[in-house]
Order: structure tokens, then C-alpha cells, then sequence
């Protein structure tokens, strides 16, 4: 205190960083929004996109009923055979550390999907993005859970996810060259 005034200096810096914080973890809580949105909405797109080019797959690999049958429950199968372990594993050891593994071996998986040189190829590449399909669901909805902690809040960010995910499962078609 010098000459009876009071020093507010520190205490506007205070409330300058309190409001920093506050867009950073608005920012950040919106960014990752849009990400696990992204990943879902790549989990359902791909669903999409497969079921709408099998006609292209059977006429382009050469293979028959049977294998088009097993390039769509190759995925399926590894999915719901790993959802439930997958969700367990983030709770263990970090949501978004196990969110990145799946988005890379979904990211990955794809890959040899679109590479694969024939049924077999992709069948197995297929039940390896169904894994990592597995692992990216239940984690990204548990990072939204992290990081919008008010119910309403959440409810939003929730809604928003699936929305986003149920426009990619409708949309998907449209992005196979027909």
C-alpha cells in the first residue's frame, strides 16, 4: 500500500488469467469434441461406404458371396468381441492414450483395406479395423465424459457426437464412386 491506495494490480492479473483459463478449457473441450466426433464419424462412415462397395470389392477381388459376407463380419465379430475390453483398457490406462491406439490401428487398418490385393487381404484387414473401430468408440465417449463434467453440458456434447456419427452412417454412400 503506498499513500492509503490499495494495489490491484495482482488482482486484476489474477482475474485476467482465471478468464484465460476458462477459454482454454473451452477451446479444448471443443477441440476435443470435434475429434471424437471425427473418430466415431469415421467408424460409421466406414461401415457405410463398405456395405454400399461390395458390389465394386466382389467384381474387383474376384471373390464370391461368401467373402463378401465375411469382409463385413470380419469387422463386425472384432468389434463386438473388443468393445467391452477396450473400454476397460482406457479406464486402466488413460482414455486418450487408448483412443490414439485405436485411431491408429483404424487409421492403419484402412490402409491395408484399400491396398488389399484380394478377399483375404481385406477380410483380415478388416477384422483389424474392427479392433481398432472397438478400442476408438467407447473411449472417445469417455474423454467427452472427461472433459464436459456439467450434466448439461455433457448431454450436448454427447447429442453432438452422435449427430455427427449418424450423418456420416447416412452420408456415407454418397462418397462411393458409383
Amino acid at each position: 500500500m503506498q499513500g492509503g491506495s490499495v494495489k490491484v494490480e495482482p488482482l486484476q492479473f489474477a482475474v485476467k488469467d482465471l478468464r484465460r483459463g476458462r477459454l482454454r478449457s473451452r477451446l479444448s473441450s471443443s477441440l476435443t469434441l470435434a475429434a471424437m466426433s471425427l473418430g466415431y464419424g469415421v467408424v460409421q462412415l466406414d461401415v457405410t461406404i463398405v456395405n454400399t462397395a461390395l458390389d465394386a470389392m466382389g467384381k474387383t477381388l474376384g471373390g464370391g458371396v461368401a467373402e463378401l459376407q465375411w469382409v463385413v463380419n470380419a469387422y463386425t465379430i472384432a468389434f463386438a468381441a473388443f468393445i467391452l475390453t477396450a473400454g476397460a483398457l482406457g479406464d486402466r490406462l488413460g482414455a486418450k492414450r487408448i483412443f490414439m491406439a485405436g485411431f491408429a490401428i483404424f487409421t492403419a487398418a484402412s490402409l491395408g483395406c484399400a491396398l488389399a490385393p484380394s478377399s483375404a487381404t481385406l477380410i483380415v484387414s478388416r477384422a483389424v479395423q474392427g479392433i481398432g473401430a472397438a478400442i476408438l468408440v467407447p473411449n472417445s465417449l469417455a474423454l467427452l465424459n472427461h472433459t464436459h463434467p456439467g450434466e448439461v453440458e455433457r448431454g450436448r456434447a454427447v447429442g453432438f457426437w452422435a449427430a455427427g456419427a449418424s450423418l456420416a452412417l447416412t452420408e456415407g454412400h454418397s462418397w462411393v464412386a458409383h
